[in-house]
């Protein structure tokens, strides 16, 4: 028998999922990570389904950051064992049921629950939201500079693609020119938020007049339309940084994204690999 047939079930919805959990089931067998007291927080909405990606993304993020503390925004799937799973792998992180995040006029969901989670936070740390789809394979220096010097950062959308998504995007981008407000479209794998910065006010207003539209915000444009709107926010530079897209591209950057995770295949489980044995 494989090692995926001593992995929860849950961990291996799919074929692609379970392929994937078998390959990188040795995350498991990876050092501990511990929290620090000093460096920035490092939240992620995570699920049951999500939980060794997570472990992948988290680690090896970890190993350019060095320091961090952790905190988890739980969609609701998570188990008891998938919670003592991550406090042995994740230093005891805070995991804080999306549900119990206070939403005000704002849109539910596990997403907008991250994203508030770090507004509400944000008055004296630097965050940083983490995709668990994403992998770390070299250095990051421009997010470790933009974290010394309190700047605000996010990765730099491609080209959007066209139909309602490219539509959406350049009603919003009107509505921000009319309003006095910065928007660029971002990508969500990862982003880190500047300690001292906006919390919900923005956010809210922003819902506000998308409503009036009969529109809702989603919690990736309203990252975009924040991060867009921080003094000297940071786009982190491509080829070194990079969203996957279905043709398999940036197989050399140091930080990668998967955003259908292991719908990407051989080129997700081959970058979990090898953050992996960078980590043994």
């Amino acid at each position: 028998m494989t090692i995926s047939g001593f992995l929860p079930q849950r961990w291996r919805a799919s074929p692609e999922a379970a392929r994937h959990a078998e390959a990188i089931a040795g995350v498991l067998h990876t050092a501990p990570l511990e929290q620090a007291t000093a460096g920035p927080g490092i939240v992620s909405l995570l699920g049951t389904t999500e939980v060794l990606p997570y472990l992948v993304a988290l680690k090896s993020l970890h190993r350019s950051l060095r320091k961090a503390r952790f905190t988890i925004v739980d969609d609701g799937t998570l188990t008891g064992e998938d919670r003592a799973i991550l406090a042995h792998h994740c230093g005891d992180p805070e995991i804080v049921p999306h549900q119990a995040v206070r939403r005000g006029a704002l849109p539910p969901g596990g997403a907008w629950a991250a994203l508030l989670t770090v507004l509400d936070r944000r008055a004296g740390q630097y965050w940083i939201a983490l995709d668990p789809r994403t992998v770390t394979l070299g250095e990051l220096p421009e997010v470790a500079a933009a974290i010394a010097s309190n700047r605000s950062f996010s990765l730099a959308a491609g080209e959007a693609p066209g139909g309602p998504a490219r539509q959406a995007e350049r009603r919003i981008a009107v509505l921000c020119g009319t309003r006095g407000w910065r928007y660029r479209a971002g990508c969500g794998g990862l982003s880190g938020l500047a300690a001292g910065g906006t919390g919900r006010a923005l956010v809210t207003a922003f819902q506000f007049e998308l409503a009036a539209l009969g529109e809702t915000a989603t919690a990736e444009s309203a990252r975009n339309l924040i991060v867009a709107n921080e003094a000297e926010p940071v786009w982190l530079p491509k080829p070194r940084y990079a969203r996957h897209s279905a043709k398999g591209d940036a197989a050399d950057a140091a930080f990668q994204y998967f955003p259908n995770g292991p719908g990407h295949g051989e080129a997700y489980t081959a970058a979990s690999q090898a953050a992996i044995s960078r980590l043994l």
